[in-house]
């Protein structure tokens, strides 16, 4: 079983069908990236995650498309997620297969963070890898949003379009070409990545509900994701934790022990046997994202704190300086040369 974060491989589905109908050969493009080639035979098997994104950027340079992950989302069959698939197909409304899609997204894959938030009418559906070492990860956002909006379609119509899709990265070709592709407002290197509709769509019907098989589908995943989650280590999903919580201001330690459904006291003594302190997994996954942050974003320094929950940029600046001994300023410009 590979290490670190992981996908099934039944979501390469839709990447299978846009290889195969361009003429390429999946399982050598997916030999490049590290992808097994039994994954292209069985969808249920766990594939690392750095490979899946790492395959679909390959694809879209290999055949000059930068938009091959929107173009996929409309060919995966949901069937090719196992359990979660049958999940969403029976859904009542679309807002119980995006709750579904929220609570069960860690079983198909993991070191990632999917939210459904209403306010003011509006829903929003955020995703993204935590993860902040796999990157670039374009094409993986544009898949997932497309995936989404394809779900949410099955319920709002065809010609269904959200209101506005914001993305982590930035764009690889013209926003008037994104809108007529995306049928929405696009906005680009953003904090995550989102969908945004009026609330009043959650409640439209799916055309396949099928209560005794949605009551079933969730009892099993609920068995299985609590297995999953035994099996990994409370200093792994502490800092998964951490990098789902920043730029919430729910990464401290009271509010990522309710996360893991443990009181402050009881994480601070399993993790310490386990031989970590808290504060130690939070410099740590604050110190990954800044590094990120520096050298692949735009951001600014003060955006960059504010996404580490710092209280104000000084902090961040003497925080980052203790770790590497240099300002942020100076390790971004140092990457600058390099890049040069």
């Amino acid at each position: 079983m590979p290490k670190g974060a992981t996908i099934i491989s039944g979501a390469l589905f839709g990447l299978h069908n846009l290889l195969t109908q361009t003429g390429l050969e999946a399982a050598a493009l997916g030999r490049q990236s590290g992808v097994p080639v039994a994954a292209w035979r069985d969808w249920q098997q766990e594939i690392p995650l750095v490979s899946f994104v790492e395959i679909y950027e390959r694809g879209a340079a290999v055949l000059g498309q930068p938009n091959i992950g929107w173009k996929s989302g409309p060919l995966l069959d949901l069937r090719n997620l196992g359990e979660l698939g049958d999940a969403l197909l029976a859904a009542s409304t679309v807002g119980s297969a995006l709750r579904t899609f929220e609570r069960f997204i860690k079983f198909v894959q993991s070191e990632t963070d999917l939210q459904l938030s209403v306010e003011d009418g509006v829903a929003t559906v955020t995703y993204r890898i935590v993860n902040p070492d796999i990157w670039p990860r374009r094409q993986d956002a544009e898949f997932t949003l497309s995936v989404l909006t394809q779900l949410i379609r099955r319920g709002a119509g065809d010609d269904w379009n959200p209101d506005l899709i914001c993305f982590e990265h930035s764009p690889a070709r013209s926003m008037a070409s994104w809108a007529e592709t995306a049928g929405a407002f696009c906005l680009f290197e953003c904090e995550t990545n989102s969908l945004s509709f009026p609330a009043t769509v959650l409640h439209a019907p799916m055309p396949k509900d099928d209560t005794d098989r949605y009551r079933r589908a969730l009892e099993s995943l609920s068995r299985d994701l609590m297995l999953k989650a035994r099996g990994a280590s409370l200093m792994d999903r502490t800092r998964t934790a951490i990098f789902a919580g920043l730029g919430t201001g729910t990464s401290d330690q009271e509010s990522i022990a309710r996360r893991l459904g443990l009181s402050r006291r009881s994480l601070h003594r399993h993790l310490g046997e386990e031989g970590i302190r808290f504060s130690t997994l939070l410099d740590e996954c604050r110190f990954r994202v800044a590094r990120h942050a520096l050298i692949d974003t735009p951001h600014s320094l003060a955006q960059i704190a504010c996404e580490l929950d710092y209280s104000d940029q000084s902090a961040f600046e003497r925080a980052f300086k203790r770790r590497t001994g240099l300002t942020p300023k100076q390790y971004r410009q140092s990457f600058e040369k390099v890049k040069i």
